[in-house]
């Protein structure tokens, strides 16, 4: 017997591979394998040969096939095609060859450029290079545009072809453009036809049209998907931002002109429609006859049929339920004409939403329509609309006849719950609301044309009312709420009637009638038709914020936020933004006000006339301020640089008070701590900001005569400076008799002319500058001998103020420098010509401000005071000198 060797043991050695034997499955793999990679390396060594036969070929024809390509395009052209560069390929497009034109510019009929392109491909069959002929089938363009131009006399851009005869092709000339395809990507077109007034720019991500354009009759497929940017028809702006796609075959006769389109399906925003019917192409027209059927869609589709700032209004629009869309294209489309074009669309049991609804309109049904005639001449109904919006009713008819020259018929009632509907105001400063705003049977009639027209508005009709019931939005974080309130319209005048109207803080109680309300609503962001709101009004108000309301209308935005660039540019609009609103108003409120308060300042029995004349505004009153009284008479202007007169008469207002309430105008020096007393007066105020909203100190400006009584300077740590002199506890109380003044304040610098001051402590004249960065120089002179007896004197505890008599000698003394480090210098010359100069200024002053409260002010001209002034009659003596302020 033969031993069989145990598979589990090899008695210690590793087992032997053992040798497959002929037939074997192992030796049918080992032979496979053998056979592929051979196969491998003969395709891959096949291949390698190809493409070194392909880039040979290509080295070698390619001068040759480009130069000629060029060349035979430019042969046909009345204009030249210029090319950066040209190359032949024969692999991107294997099987295909391709010539690839770089940078490619084609002048147009006008001397301009008709088209732009980054790359311009040819497409050929690979064998045609071992032929005699090469026939070019297919076209792509890629990146760049195309503009096409028609004249006012009717001639086109685009003529740009020879007319050329067959001719029998020559070895010179044996390259042929055949096309079957044709292709765009990423390419602009642009349309303008001067005679139509019509124009189209177009963003074409991907087309391409496909048919044997060789023969007479072939079926043509053809693919778009673009964007509308824009389509103007005279002056109207259709489907801007859309974005358009289709997908068509139809069967081509080009003996007879004849396009019958066989299967086209088109989207036009949320759209889909099939479209079929004819097309007959003649040489001067093409004659439509097309018939659209909506696939699937919604009411977006009206907003599409809307011009401009409509259709970018209610393109956001969409809705559900039962709706229907179709339309027609029926006519002949030329240099001249145009087709008829009608739509009809219809939502029953539906519902509508949009971002701008934050509740959608339920139960809606209507039924619109929409016709385009040849002449320009059209319609557009919404009829029978009717809506559950927020739980209230509304329903709503529009009909527009004769697009041309439209002639409107609106007609709504019932109720704008707020809270659903702030969105539809489109304005970023609201934020939300609620209450309702009822619009019962309003009614308007008319041609659009009288509506926008402040010398044909009497012809349009309107009737109706809206009535506020706690009606709230919070407008740029503040909540505004008519509470209660109607407004009614009666043809060309709309009233207001008990319209209680809280704006943060501030109440409002209105009356009053205005005019041309319809003309203001319709006029364009330049009120190029002069549209102007005439009104009178009544308001009674118990709180008004001056500083909430002014924030309200405030540009909300900060430096941090935004950049400092940015916030400058959105004040800057926000300016021109106001005055443009402005301009449009003239009339009067009569103000009533209880309370007020701007800043620190707090009034009380504000009874005035607010008068807007466009972009001036004229403000007189009289209130009740720091105490005392104050009438106002002055004028703001609201332009890009906004700027203020405003005259003040004062009647004793508490200084004290002032101070407090005017924040110490800036300067920590004299404070509401430092002063008591009585102040009367006038003042004549210029005020100017710039076009970012900014207070202009620089140009400020100011006069003013002033009466101060029953006054007291309190802790003046800068008095201390003299205490060398007088009775430091006189010093740290100085109460002083009635004085009387000029000042100006022009340049940051305030003025004060030549003023006697006497007091418990001394009697003095001064007169001098004080710039607002608390530069001072002022002139003084000072009865020595008072100074001298009272030093002497044992302090006066009730403070009388020293007579105003004769002193044995008087001191003259120059005090300059800054509040923070002066110096006290001596010197009589400068001081009397400083007085005498102030004599001029006053009667300056005094003649400026005459002139600007023309008499009517309750404070006459200062008297020249200097008859109360010590006269000096001893030789000049000094005091030392003193430095003060470190």
């Amino acid at each position: 017997m033969m031993n069989v060797p145990n598979p589990g043991s090899n008695n210690g050695q590793s087992p032997a591979t053992p040798t497959p034997l002929p037939g074997s499955v192992p030796a049918r793999r080992s032979r496979t394998r053998r056979i592929l990679r051979r196969f491998l390396l003969g395709t891959g060594i096949f291949v390698s040969v190809v493409i070194l036969a392909l880039i040979a070929a290509a080295a070698f024809f390619d001068e040759q096939i480009t130069q000629r390509v060029v060349a035979e395009v430019n042969k046909n052209l009345k204009t030249n095609l210029i090319v950066g560069e040209a190359s032949l390929s024969l692999l991107s497009d294997f099987p295909k060859a391709a010539v690839n034109l770089d940078n490619v510019r084609l002048k147009d009929a006008f001397g301009g450029q008709l088209l732009l392109a980054q790359t311009v491909s040819l497409q050929f069959d690979l064998t045609s290079l071992f032929g005699d002929n090469i026939k070019v089938y297919a076209l792509r363009i890629k990146n760049g545009a195309v503009r096409m131009v028609v004249n006012q006399q009717g001639r086109a851009n685009t003529d740009i072809f020879k007319e050329t005869k067959p001719s029998k092709p020559t070895p010179e000339n044996n390259l042929h453009l055949a096309l079957e395809n044709a292709e765009l990507e990423n390419m602009g077109i642009l349309y303008a036809n001067a005679q139509t007034n019509q124009a189209a720019e177009l963003m074409v991500n991907q087309a391409n049209v496909a048919g044997n354009f060789s023969a007479q009759q072939f079926a043509l497929s053809s693919r778009a998907d673009f964007k509308v940017v824009r389509l103007d028809s005279d002056s109207s702006r259709y489907l801007a931002g859309e974005n358009v796609t289709y997908d068509a075959v139809l069967a081509v006769d080009l003996k007879k002109g004849l396009y019958d389109l066989q299967r086209v399906e088109l989207t036009v925003g949320g759209n889909t429609f099939a479209v079929d019917g004819i097309a007959v192409s003649k040489p001067d027209f093409t004659d439509l006859n097309l018939k659209m059927v909506s696939q699937e869609g919604d009411i977006s589709m009206l907003a599409n049929l809307l011009p401009g700032a409509y259709h970018d209004y209610f393109r956001e629009f969409q809705s559900s339920g039962n709706y229907s869309c179709a339309g027609t294209v029926k006519g002949r489309l030329s240099k001249t004409d145009v087709p008829a074009v009608s739509f009809e669309v219809g939502l029953r049991d539906g519902k509508v939403s949009s971002d701008k609804l934050q509740s959608p309109l339920r139960n809606v049904s209507f039924r619109a329509r929409y016709t385009a005639r040849p002449d320009g001449s059209g319609d557009f109904e919404v009829a029978d609309f009717k809506g559950d919006f927020g739980g209230q009713p509304l329903t709503i008819g529009l009909k527009i006849t004769n697009l041309n020259d439209p002639v409107v018929d609106f007609r709504c009632n019932g109720s704008l719950p707020l809270e659903a509907a702030y969105g539809l105001f489109e304005n970023p400063a609201i934020s939300g609301g609620d209450g309702l705003v009822r619009l019962n049977a309003l009614t308007v009639q008319g041609r659009y044309a009288d509506m926008t027209s402040m010398n044909t508005i009497a012809n349009v009709n309107a009737t109706g009312e809206i009535q506020f019931d706690q009606a709230r939005l919070i407008f740029n974080g503040a909540p505004v709420t008519f509470q209660t309130g109607f407004v009614r319209l009666q043809d060309n005048t709309f009233r207001a009637d008990s319209l209680l109207l809280r704006a943060g803080k501030s109440d409002f109680a209105l009356d009053g009638s205005a005019h041309n309300l319809l003309p203001v609503l319709f006029a364009d962001s330049l009120n190029t038709s002069d549209a102007l709101l005439e009104f009178s009004a009544r308001s009674r108000s118990q709180n008004v914020d001056i500083d909430e309301l002014l924030s309200l209308f405030a540009v909300q935005q900060t430096a941090a936020e935004v950049g400092q660039p940015v916030l400058d540019s959105l004040k800057i609009e926000k300016n021109a933004e106001r005055g443009l609103k402005m301009d449009k108003l003239h009339g009067t409120f009569e103000a009533s006000f209880t309370n007020f308060k701007y800043g620190k300042i707090e009034g009380h029995n504000f009874n005035g006339r607010l008068a807007f004349n466009h972009n001036a505004l004229l403000i007189g009153g009289d209130t009740e301020a720091m105490l005392g009284r104050l009438h106002l008479d002055g004028e703001a202007i609201f332009v890009q640089k906004p700027l203020l007169k405003m005259c003040i008469t004062a009647q004793s207002l508490d200084l004290t008070t002032m101070m407090l309430q005017c924040e110490n105008f800036g300067q920590a020096v004299i404070t509401d701590q430092n002063l008591r007393g009585k102040l009367s007066g006038r003042v004549a105020i210029w005020a100017f900001w710039d076009d970012k909203g900014n207070f202009d100190m620089n140009r400020l400006k100011a006069y003013a005569d002033v009466q101060g009584s029953d006054g007291e300077l309190v802790g003046l740590k800068m008095l201390e400076d003299f205490s060398a002199f007088i009775h430091i506890d006189d010093l740290r109380r100085i109460k002083f008799t009635n004085f009387q003044n000029y000042l100006e304040i022009n340049n940051q610098r305030l003025t004060l002319p030549a003023m006697f001051i006497q007091s418990n402590a001394l009697n003095l004249t001064l007169s001098g500058t004080h710039t607002f960065d608390n530069d001072i120089n002022y002139k003084m002179k000072v009865n020595a001998g008072q100074v001298v007896m009272n030093r002497i004197k044992k302090h006066d505890n009730e403070l009388d103020p020293l007579p105003a008599e004769k002193g044995w000698f008087n001191l003259y003394y120059t005090i300059i420098g800054n509040l923070d480090k002066y110096d006290m210098r001596r010197g009589k010359k400068a001081v009397k010509a400083e007085f005498e100069q102030s004599e001029a200024r006053k009667k300056m002053i005094a003649a400026a401000l005459d002139a600007e409260f023309k008499g009517a002010g309750t404070t006459a001209s200062i008297t020249d005071n200097a008859a109360q002034k010590p006269v000096n009659t001893d030789p000049e003596e000094y005091l030392d000198e003193i430095k003060g302020g470190n």
